[in-house]
């Protein structure tokens, strides 16, 4: 059973390397660049160094693929200027590039799906529906810390010098709900992972442990 999984976690990191390599060639801004892809090669590490022990379903390894894809595309134009999201700006006659809210989105949901694996199968909560509710109170909660480390970010960059990578990172494009609702859509994010995929994850967890 760990094989597999093993083999899961290769297959994530063969599919993603070419998306790193793509999202590092003449990024919109360097500086900006490695801020905003720290925190998936954090990521990343811990996924390799922790599979022999704790290995995830194959699910979990899907939906990290596309969290880690979202995000060094956004990473690559910068948030605020990724092509997609300017289409869909000119077709609904938008305000602003909403590609962002795509990554917050999916920030919620890997982080209900991460939070459920470590749970259930370390047996911590053995309530499904106390499961979902902690799982939910947490990705809210890790959405507000992430929002307060943005600011953080932001903080360092201006003070030494980095004014507009530091405008590009925070990418609130003059928007002054973009911090509520990016939490917003990590909130609908893990909505969804635990009411229209819950059973499914459930079912890949119970199988892992057999």
């Amino acid at each position: 059973m760990h094989m597999k999984k093993r083999n899961s976690l290769t297959i994530l990191l063969l599919f993603l390397s070419p998306v790193i390599i793509y999202s590092f060639i003449q990024p919109k801004e360097y500086v900006l660049w490695f801020a905003e892809t720290l925190p998936l090669f954090i990521g990343l590490a811990v996924l390799i160094t922790t599979y022999k022990k704790f290995p995830l379903t194959n699910f979990s390894y899907f939906i990290i693929f596309i969290g880690a894809t979202l995000m060094l595309i956004g990473a690559h134009y910068s948030y605020s200027y990724v092509p997609i999201g300017e289409w869909v700006k000119d077709i609904f006659g938008l305000d602003r590039n909403n590609y962002d809210k795509f990554g917050h989105f999916f920030q919620g949901f890997i982080t209900v799906s991460l939070a459920k694996e470590v749970i259930i199968r370390k047996n911590i909560i053995n309530s499904i529906k106390w499961s979902n509710f902690f799982t939910l109170s947490f990705a809210i909660a890790l959405s507000g810390v992430w929002e307060i480390l943005e600011w953080l970010m932001v903080v360092v960059l201006v003070h030494f010098g980095s004014k507009k990578p530091a405008s590009d990172f925070l990418g609130t494009q003059n928007y002054i709900w973009d911090t509520q609702s990016d939490m917003f859509f990590a909130l609908i994010g893990a909505v969804v992972a635990i009411y229209l995929f819950g059973k499914y994850h459930e079912r890949q967890i119970q199988y892992l442990l057999k």
